[in-house]
């Protein structure tokens, strides 16, 4: 085996510790289902008081909310890894990571790995429930570029997510993940349209990726019409993804760097 299947092995590792530990909490799966049935059933009537057309030619704005309070869910997950990461700096785990042969880099990636891939299948699992039980209409051909469009997104995301773990270790705070979280969701028009925001902040809705993310998602998946031309949003999204991966690697590994210097990367 090479040493990037060495590298996969012990990633995948880790996502069957997390799953382990994640499914032995049983009702967590259930209860966080219960949650998005709810907040389903609600946009579900809001949407009944949204005009026709406003979100496209026809009355998608419970679809149009949906998705992007899936994709939320997604940003959440990725955002949140540093809190994974305080978890185990607090619990002793992170000594484990940090001895063994992946190292604190590789092991910082395989532990954001799990949340981000059971919210992508959880928010997949929540839309064919959201079609069968509300009447989204799903576009089947669109799945399978959606998927793709999915892994790239959450590929940024995860990014902005390892820029805060790298905060954590170097200055031992995990703040600002939830207005983050909050602004992105916000500005990339999660609720809705960015084109009803004014001209002074709008353009802070082209320069992060989850607007094309949530955007191209839709137009797959439900039908909105895209705000641009596909490929401009899919050459946005992964410009978004080939700048912020290297710079948040960079950021990592010049945080433990200096954490190791300073001898507190075990610390929190």
């Amino acid at each position: 085996m090479g040493l990037a299947g060495q590298y996969l092995g012990a990633v995948m590792a880790t996502v069957r510790r997390d799953a382990t530990i994640f499914v032995s909490y049983r009702l967590r799966v259930i209860s966080q289902m219960a949650g998005m049935l709810l907040t389903m059933a609600t946009f579900y009537y809001v949407a009944k008081l949204i005009r026709p057309g406003a979100v496209g030619p026809r009355d998608q704005y419970f679809a149009f909310a949906m998705l992007g309070i899936l994709v939320t869910s997604i940003l959440t997950s990725a955002l949140t890894t540093a809190q994974i990461v305080r978890m185990e700096l607090m619990a002793g785990n992170f000594e484990r990571v940090l001895v063994s042969p992946m190292g604190p880099m590789w092991g910082v990636v395989a532990i954001a790995a799990f949340p981000v891939g059971y919210a992508i299948v959880f928010a997949a699992v929540m839309l064919a429930i959201a079609s069968a039980v509300f009447g989204i209409p799903l576009h089947v051909g669109g799945l399978v570029p959606g998927l793709g469009v999915t892994l790239l997104g959450a590929a940024s995301l995860a990014s902005i997510g390892l820029l805060f773990v790298a905060g954590l270790l170097a200055f031992k705070s995990a703040m600002g993940a939830t207005w983050v979280i909050a602004g992105l969701s916000l500005l990339g028009g999660a609720y809705f349209p960015v084109r009803l925001f004014p001209g002074w902040i709008s353009w802070a809705s082209e320069v992060q990726p989850f607007t094309p993310t949530v955007d191209l998602l839709r137009h797959l998946l439900v039908g909105t019409p895209a705000r641009e031309a596909v490929w401009l949003e899919l050459l946005k999204l992964a410009g978004f993804t080939a700048v912020l991966a290297p710079v948040a690697i960079a950021a990592l590994v010049l945080a433990i760097r200096v954490s190791r210097r300073r001898g507190t990367i075990l610390e929190y």
